[in-house]
């Protein structure tokens, strides 16, 4: 992690287990902490009452529920997040807009890019 970019603290929002670890395995590998993972809105809402994160990873669909609430609060709070798919991506932006949508099986590369990218405009707005 180069001195101009922050390690950001990322909320990892996805429910099956495997594919969590895998993601909070990743940020961490790229020099994040993780703050989670969580496995539903509700969870990932109590989390953010107790924390802010500099960014989020979240799964579209969460225990067959839309993560679209969870999406407007971090897009309330001013948290930038990405959200992971299995899902098609045209099939999502109406309910996602221009969020960055990273298709499963998550690319660690694709997943690592988002990051330094969050990372850098995270430091560019602490200066």
């Amino acid at each position: 992690m180069s001195e101009m970019t922050k390690t950001l603290r990322v909320l990892v929002v996805e429910d099956e287990f495997i594919i969590a670890d895998e993601i909070a395995a990743i940020v961490q590998a790229a020099g994040h902490s993780v703050l989670g993972p969580v496995a539903s809105v509700e969870e990932a809402s109590a989390a953010l009452a107790k924390d802010r994160p500099g960014f989020a990873i979240i799964d579209a669909n969460l225990r067959g529920r839309s993560s679209s609430s969870l999406a407007r609060q971090l897009t309330e709070l001013g948290i930038p997040f990405c959200v992971c798919t299995g899902y098609r991506p045209d099939d999502l932006r109406s309910t996602f807009g221009d969020v960055v949508l990273i298709q499963k099986p998550v690319s660690a590369r694709a997943l690592v890019a988002v990051l330094a990218s969050a990372a850098a405009r995270h430091a560019a707005s602490c200066e």
